[in-house]
This record gives C-alpha cells, structure tokens and sequence, in this order.
C-alpha cells in the first residue's frame, strides 16, 4: 500500500528524528540482551530448539541487511554519497553479529542491487520506497530485539 507522505513543514525532519529513535532503541534492546538471554535458556530452548531459533535469527538478520543495502542505495541516490547512515548502521550490525558477517556483507548487497535496478534515478517514488524500507526495517528490527533471547542464548 503506497501513501503520500504528509505535506507539512519539518515532516521530513519529524520522519528522521524518529527513524533515529527507533535505531537507537534497538541498539540498547540489542546491547542488553546476551544477559536477558541467559536468563530465558532453559524455556526458550526446550519451545524452539536450537536449530530452528537460530535460523530464524540469522533469517531475520538477512533480511535486515537487505532492507539496509536498498535504503542506503536510495538514500544515496537522492541525498548524495555523503550520507553513508545505512552504511554505518549495518557495520554495527556486523561488529555485533561477525559469525554472520558474509551472509550479512551479501544481503546488504543483493538489497543495494535490487533497488539500483528498481530507481535509476531520485523521484518521489524513489522517497516512497525508501520510506517503506525503512519501515520494513524497523519491523524487522522490533522483531529481533523482541526474540533476541531465545536464538542467542543457543551461543
């Protein structure tokens, strides 16, 4: 479902303050989690089993970094190569998840391409994807930070 975005002044400063929010609550919901995940072992562990949580997780962390590789390329396609957030936001990724780094070094790519094919150039389409992505980002992420105990404690 495409939307329009709301035609007010600072709308765009309102979605990036948000959208920073959003990063940082999942930074620190990441962050605490190893020693919440230590205390959830036992019945994480015997309703999902190990396997099955972990491919989930690393799932939903391909599917994040494909979400970060199509915004950054279609941030950087309208706001120019300076604006490298998406790009820093996914290295803090890897630095928190290194097992998964060539997984995650591949989704972002794959994510980079897709949208490069999809947005030659900067239109309000282009806006509008973006914001979807990030988004499905978000979404993504909520969702990682809400059962990072039960694939991580497998560790």
């Amino acid at each position: 479902m495409l939307h329009t975005p709301a035609l007010f002044p600072g709308y765009r400063r309102h979605m990036k303050i948000r959208t920073a929010f959003c990063v940082l609550a999942l930074v620190f919901s990441v962050a605490a989690a190893p020693a919440f995940a230590q205390q959830q072992q036992q019945p994480r562990a015997q309703q999902e089993g190990p396997v099955r949580g972990e491919e989930w997780y690393r799932a939903q962390l391909v599917e994040l970094s494909e979400v970060l590789g199509g915004s950054h390329y279609l941030r950087i396609l309208c706001d120019g190569r300076g604006d490298q957030r998406w790009r820093d936001y996914m290295r803090g990724v890897i630095e928190r998840e290194p097992q998964h780094n060539a997984a995650l070094v591949e989704g972002f790519n794959r994510g980079y391409r897709n949208e490069e094919a999809r947005f030659p150039v900067c239109d309000s389409n282009t806006r509008q994807m973006e914001a979807e992505l990030r988004a499905r980002g978000l979404r993504v992420a909520q969702g990682l930070s809400a059962r990072h105990a039960s694939p991580r404690a497998e560790h």
